[in-house]
């Protein structure tokens, strides 16, 4: 089970559809060159100045007609962004912008929208409110619609939203400049990095290869193969009483026997102290090992200690696999109890004969002690231990080798 709070772009959306901005003088210094120049007209009218009241009724003009232009300009511009929702890292994605204008002409329009910065430079960034930014500068005329494309490469997993797109416009001396803010948001998402189980380096490849060790075989108690007529030794709790009234004698539930591996992915979020090149690293560790359990068809869950918590079940298929790429594309290192605390209760939700793989940052003496219980409970257990790199500016596909796994 997983719950996210609203996101920031569900609370951007209830925003108004537009929100239109002076970016010229301010409103009283217009009211005072026109009282100044209203002054300057009865003066020169008063004394038949006519080269004065010539240049006093074409300022005016210049100020009156353009400040009324920008103010309705923007009133009937329109403009929407699309594009695909989904992405890996590295792939490009092709943004579909447009707009509208059943208005006054545009002799100028400027056209602007915030990308993430994570996003578009694969970097952190430095504060919140860093932002990249795209900018175009085009003409409209009345009634006219226009439509262009644009290429934007995914460098960075996550959760993002694109814009919003700023227009700015007004008349054509561009004395008193307007922006129409529209808050639409097109929602981009970027799954983890995925690598092939040869560069990880990892020893959970031989559960996927042919060489599979021997493995227990367990009944699985979800799936009913038949019935079969009851033996003094068997508990009470699978006798099958619809079998039993059928055959007027009692009959003892038979379950389908189950060898096919099962996973359970742990993300120890806690052990992390930043969203670094090495939290990056264990998050498609994780994503790695799902793609590849759900390519052998083998059943695979996720569990974090995030904040907000992720719990996704054991199950197979490819929207299980969809599933956990989205949980892992929207988590970060924010967690609120360490992993030793939520030991107890996963114990709990393991089926039988499951295979725990953890991925942490550091090995705490904690989670040694609680490894030792789970292997005396019968279930196999892979912790990963991914050390810090040597060399901060080394990238990650490079310095595969310098991990260390335990």
């Amino acid at each position: 089970m997983i719950s996210f709070p609203r996101s920031r772009s569900q609370q951007r959306n209830e925003a108004p559809d537009k929100v239109i901005v002076s970016l010229g003088y301010p409103a009283a210094f217009h009211w005072a060159m026109l009282a100044v120049l209203l002054g300057l007209l009865i003066f020169s009218a008063f004394r038949q100045m006519v080269p004065l009241l010539a240049i006093t009724v074409f300022l005016l003009v210049l100020i009156t007609l353009p400040r009324l232009w920008s103010r309705y300009a923007l009133r009937s511009l329109s403009g929407s962004i699309s594009g695909h929702e989904r992405a890996f890292p590295g792939e490009e994605i092709e943004l579909t912008f447009e707009l509208s204008n059943r208005g006054l002409p545009l002799p100028w329009l400027e056209i602007e929208m915030e990308l993430p910065y994570r996003l578009a430079t694969g970097k952190r960034a430095h504060s919140p409110y860093t932002r990249e930014r795209l900018r175009w500068v085009t003409a409209l005329g009345r009634g006219q619609v226009i439509s262009w494309k644009h290429t934007l490469e995914a460098k960075s997993r996550g959760d993002y939203q694109l814009g919003p797109l700023r227009l700015r416009s007004g008349d054509m001396f561009g004395l008193f400049p307007r922006e129409l803010i529209l808050p639409h948001f097109q929602s981009l998402l970027v799954y983890p990095r995925i690598f092939p189980l040869s560069k990880l380096n990892l020893p959970l490849r031989a559960l996927f290869g042919e060489k599979v060790g021997p493995r227990s075989i367990y009944e699985d108690t979800s799936r009913v193969a038949g019935a079969r007529e009851y033996r003094y030794d068997d508990p009470l709790k699978r006798i099958h009483w619809k079998a039993s009234a059928a055959h007027s004698k009692l009959q003892t539930r038979q379950y389908e026997c189950g060898t096919s591996l099962s996973l359970l992915l742990i993300l120890d979020v806690n052990s992390f102290t930043e969203e670094d090149e090495e939290f990056e690293y264990a998050v498609s560790t994780i994503a790695s090992l799902a793609y590849e359990a759900e390519r052998q068809g083998f059943a695979v869950g996720l569990l974090t200690n995030s904040e907000p918590e992720v719990h996704i079940p054991i199950g197979s298929g490819r929207a299980q696999l969809t599933q956990i790429l989205e949980a892992l594309a929207r988590i970060t290192v924010k967690s609120r109890l360490p992993l030793s605390k939520q030991m107890d209760r996963i114990r709990t939700i393991l089926p039988m004969g499951a295979t725990v793989v953890v991925v942490t940052c550091t090995t705490a003496p904690t989670l040694t002690n609680l490894a030792r219980q789970l292997d005396q409970d019968g279930y196999s257990l892979l912790w990963i231990s991914i050390e810090q790199s040597t060399s901060e500016k080394e990238p990650v596909a490079a310095s595969l080798k310098e991990r260390t796994y335990l």
